[in-house]
């Protein structure tokens, strides 16, 4: 019961980071996800994951400080890696949790305009659906499946500012 209250804490950070048009709002409410995630992973006896959340959680925090710099893109996709594939139980599909992972790193270094953020953000999203989907978890296949609309969404509207922008210029 815990877990599950947890889950949906975490999905509702999930919708924050994917309907804020702010990028650095977008990381902050994705620190709160992931350890809001790392401590439903307790109670779900998911202890792997607890590591691979703080690791987000930590890269998610500076990359919203604005202090995320190129060592800290490798660091956090070495660590993806070499974690992911020591504590990865779930096979070949287990090897798309890292895929994303490290997808994020490198992308959240280098895309940094709110466009380009969002989009990050919906790519990612959807491998965890395709993760969701694989391992037949409905509830965050469902809640994927809203974040990445919500991207979508979202994704229209930064460009609708944009647009808006550049009409008054």
């Amino acid at each position: 019961m815990i877990a599950t209250f947890l889950s949906f804490i975490t999905a509702c950070f999930t919708m924050a980071s994917s309907w804020t048009k702010d990028k650095n709002r977008t990381y902050y409410y994705q620190v709160g996800q992931c350890l809001v995630y790392a401590v439903a992973a307790y109670f779900f006896g998911v202890y792997p994951c607890i590591i691979m959340m703080l690791i987000n959680a930590s890269r998610n925090y500076l990359i919203a400080s604005e202090r995320y710099k190129i060592s800290h893109c490798f660091l956090f996709s070495i660590l993806a890696i070499i974690l992911g594939l020591w504590i990865n139980t779930s096979g070949v599909i287990g090897l798309i949790t890292i895929f994303a992972t490290v997808q994020y790193s490198i992308c959240s270094y280098y895309l940094k305009k709110d466009l380009t953020v969002k989009i990050n953000v919906a790519i990612n999203l959807l491998l965890w659906l395709c993760y969701d989907i694989l391992v037949r978890d409905i509830f965050s296949a469902t809640m994927d499946s809203i974040g990445t609309v919500l991207a979508l969404i979202t994704m229209v509207r930064i460009m609708k500012d944009l647009k808006r922008e550049k009409i008054n210029e």
